[in-house]
C-alpha cells in the first residue's frame, strides 16, 4: 500500500537523523579547533557546542516523530541547521576554510532536502545568525587558518560526503524500486487487482506477435458475468462489488502462471492462455464456471453464472484484433445458447450445474 505523508515523513527524519548527527560531531572536531585557539572564549559557548553536538539531532529528530506533519517539520530543522552554522561561523571569527566548510556542507544538505526554497531560506538563516553573532563579539574577523585547523577539517571534507553519497544511493535504490511498484499499480484495475484493459490489450498484442513467429500456443478467452445488470439492480453495488471480486479471486489462481488474466470492462473478463492446449483450457474454465455458479456466502446471497468464449490461436486470424473479434462472437453464442456455457469455436459445449 502506499504511504500516507506522515509516513513518508517519518521515513524522511529517520533518514537526516544519521547524517545530522555525524555532521555535528564532525563540525565540532573544527569549530572546537578554531575555538581552541582563542583564548576569551566564553564557558556558554562551549555549553552550547555541547548541546548541538548531543542534544540537537536527537531534539529535532523527536520533534519531527510527534508532529502531525513530519516531513514539513524536518524541512523546519534543516533550515535551523543554516541558523546554527551563522552562529559558529561568527564564533569561529570567519575563520576561512572552516566557516566555508561548514556553510556548503549545511547548504548543501537544504539543496538535498529542498531544493532551491530550502536553500534560499537556510542562506537567509546562516546570514541572520552570522551577524547576530560578529555584532555580539564586536565584528571581529579573522581570516587565516592554522595547520591544526586545516587537519582538523579533513573528517568533515572525506567521511560526511560519503555518507551523503551512501545516503542518496539508498533513496535512488528505494526510488526504482517505488518507480517499479507504481508502474506495475497502474496497470492493474483498482476492484479485481487484475490487468486492466489497456495492460491487457498490450500483452494481446505481444502474444500474437509471438504466436504469428511460432514461438507459443496461445487461446483467447472471454468470460461474462450472466444477468448481471440484474443483480446489480436487485442486490445492490456491493453485492455486485462481491461478486466482480470473487471472479477475479478464481481466475487468479485457475491457472498460475500461464493464465494472464485482465478485466476487460464492467462484468467482462478476459484471460490469454500460454502453452495451455484446448482440452485442459476447456477442463479449467468449466471448473471455475462450476465453482462460480456454486459460489455463495454472506456477502452474496445469489448465485450467479458465467457465460465463456474460447478460441484457440490460428494463422487465419490477421491481427489480433480479429482473434479478439471470434472470441467475442464465441462469448455471445454462449449467451445465446442458454448462458452458463462454454463455447470453444463454433463447437458449443453445454454443460450444466
Amino acid at each position: 500500500m502506499p504511504l500516507n505523508r506522515r509516513e513518508l515523513g517519518l521515513r524522511f527524519s529517520g533518514r537526516i537523523y544519521g547524517p545530522r548527527s555525524l555532521g555535528c560531531l564532525l563540525s565540532s572536531v573544527f569549530i572546537g579547533s578554531v575555538l581552541l585557539d582563542k583564548p576569551d572564549v566564553l564557558s556558554w559557548v562551549w555549553l552550547v557546542m555541547a548541546l548541538n553536538l548531543f542534544a540537537w539531532p536527537t531534539l529535532a529528530h523527536r520533534c519531527a516523530r510527534r508532529a502531525a506533519d513530519p516531513f514539513k517539520t524536518e524541512l523546519r530543522s534543516i533550515a535551523i541547521d543554516g541558523l546554527y552554522a551563522g552562529f559558529w561561523v561568527g564564533q569561529m571569527a570567519a575563520n576561512l576554510l572552516p566557516s566555508a566548510l561548514l556553510l556548503s556542507m549545511v547548504t548543501m544538505n537544504a539543496m538535498a532536502a529542498g531544493g532551491w526554497r530550502l536553500v534560499r531560506t537556510s542562506v537567509a538563516l546562516q546570514c541572520i545568525g552570522l551577524f547576530m553573532t560578529l555584532a555580539l563579539n564586536g565584528f571581529y574577523v579573522s581570516l587565516p587558518s592554522s595547520t591544526l585547523q586545516l587537519v582538523a577539517c579533513l573528517p568533515m571534507l572525506i567521511i560526511y560526503p560519503l555518507m551523503v553519497a551512501r545516503v542518496s544511493y539508498g533513496l535512488s535504490v528505494q526510488l526504482a524500486a517505488h518507480k517499479t511498484a507504481f508502474k506495475l499499480i497502474s496497470k492493474l484495475d483498482g476492484m479485481t487487482r487484475l490487468l486492466n484493459h489497456a495492460a491487457w490489450k498490450e500483452k494481446l498484442d505481444e502474444v500474437f506477435r509471438r504466436c504469428r513467429k511460432g514461438e507459443l500456443l496461445a487461446s483467447l478467452v472471454l468470460i461474462d458475468i450472466d444477468d448481471f445488470k440484474s443483480i446489480n439492480d436487485r442486490y445492490g453495488h456491493l453485492v455486485g462489488d462481491a461478486i466482480i471480486s470473487g471472479l477475479a479471486d478464481l481466475l487468479r489462481s485457475g491457472f498460475g502462471e500461464k493464465g494472464i488474466a485482465g478485466r476487460y470492462g464492467g462484468d467482462e473478463f478476459c484471460v490469454l492462455l500460454i502453452d495451455v492446449g484446448v482440452d485442459e483450457a476447456t477442463e479449467h474454465l468449466n471448473d471455475i464456471r462450476k465453482r462460480f455458479a456454486n459460489w455463495a456466502d454472506d456477502a452474496v446471497p445469489v448465485l450467479a453464472g458465467l457465460s465463456i468464449g474460447l478460441v484457440p490461436y490460428s494463422t487465419s486470424y490477421a491481427n489480433q484484433s480479429a482473434w479478439l473479434k471470434a472470441t467475442d462472437e464465441a462469448l455471445y453464442q454462449a449467451k445465446r445458447d442458454g448462458k452458463n456455457r462454454l463455447w470453444v469455436q463454433e463447437l458449443p459445449i453445454q454443460m450444466h450445474g
